[in-house]
């Protein structure tokens, strides 16, 4: 079995070659974003710590450990077993790529949990209070009832 990995989101020097060498580079500020996403540091432990005192509610082992180890990315198994959820990306604790940071989105959703991570339909997966996975769903800007994983480590089990 194919052992799971992530690749830091953003686009690499050598990625930004490639597509230029293929002639199918984003526009300019996508591209200008996309290459400070890939430049962004990895978390620091008392970044986390200071964010998690800010909250009402803790936060998983596993995730902060996770956060410190890839900070987001984008994950070789994607799928979610037992579930159509497919994950795009996992966020990073803060990117210079707002869109991929859970710290600059986490005010969109504080009252249902921590986003965690992004589908290609634009929804959102949230650790919430009681440590469960829920998906938000854009669409009725509301989450599924139904968590996709009782934990985060049940969630990186589930993924194929």
């Amino acid at each position: 079995m194919k052992k799971l990995t992530f690749e830091k989101y953003g686009l690499s020097p050598e990625k930004v070659e490639q597509l230029r060498a293929y002639k199918i580079l984003p526009d300019k500020q996508t591209l200008k974003n996309l290459i400070k996403a890939y430049e962004t540091d990895k978390a620091e432990e008392t970044e986390i710590a200071d964010f998690q005192r800010e909250l009402s509610q803790p936060i998983d082992e596993e995730y902060i450990r996770f956060l410190l180890e890839h900070n987001g990315g984008i994950p070789s198994k994607n799928r979610v077993k037992g579930s159509k959820v497919v994950i795009d990306r996992f966020l990073a604790f803060r990117s210079a790529y707002k869109f991929h940071s859970l710290i600059d989105l986490y005010t969109d959703f504080q009252k249902q949990g921590i986003p965690i991570a992004r589908t290609p339909a634009g929804d959102t997966l949230l650790l919430a209070e009681d440590q469960q996975i829920y998906l938000f769903n854009h669409n009725i800007q509301d989450i599924e009832p139904s968590p996709i994983a009782t934990s985060f480590a049940d969630l990186l089990m589930k993924l194929y």
